[in-house]
């Protein structure tokens, strides 16, 4: 089993001025507004050590945010938390200390796809490819070329 691939290619000046820009909305309390079930994430820069904001879609279970990464593991965030699992999340007004961990099991990631296809098919599709009448094989097929991602709260 390779890398997992990406599913977009890196994003172009005009999608990360989208996000900046989203993140931005955000702490204004605007954000959300445009894109419901969206958190920022702030990992630290595996080589610069800066803190990087990144606003993520997620899906909520319990405790746990899992968040898709569009670009894969090539993703700038996704690759800063491989190297500092330690995070630091905004959801609405909420923050928390968490540690962020990639989901493994291609089992475990089917269903959190599972998951995505259910809340939204159109966006699940328009962004993850994920075909709206996906079976439970395909998504498991699926799984294996994406990266999922478990946000939870640090222990105290």
């Amino acid at each position: 089993m390779g890398e997992t691939t990406p599913v977009r290619r890196r994003p172009g000046r005009l999608a990360r001025l989208f996000a900046r820009t989203h993140a931005l909305l955000y702490r204004f309390g605007i954000g959300r507004l445009l894109v419901p079930r969206t958190l920022l994430l702030t990992t630290r820069g595996r080589r610069s050590g800066k803190p990087r904001v990144t606003p993520l879609v997620y899906e909520p279970e319990g405790d746990t945010f899992y968040v898709l990464s569009v670009g894969g593991t090539r993703a700038d965030w996704y690759r800063n938390l491989l190297a500092q699992p330690e995070v630091t999340v905004r959801v609405g007004r909420r923050r928390l200390a968490a540690i962020a961990t990639p989901v493994l099991d291609a089992h475990e990631k089917a269903r959190i796809l599972r998951l995505c296809v259910q809340r939204s098919a159109w966006g699940a599709e328009r962004f993850y490819r994920i075909p709206r009448g996906a079976s439970d094989e395909e998504l498991l097929e699926l799984a294996l070329q994406r990266a999922v991602v478990a946000v939870r709260p640090r222990p105290s």
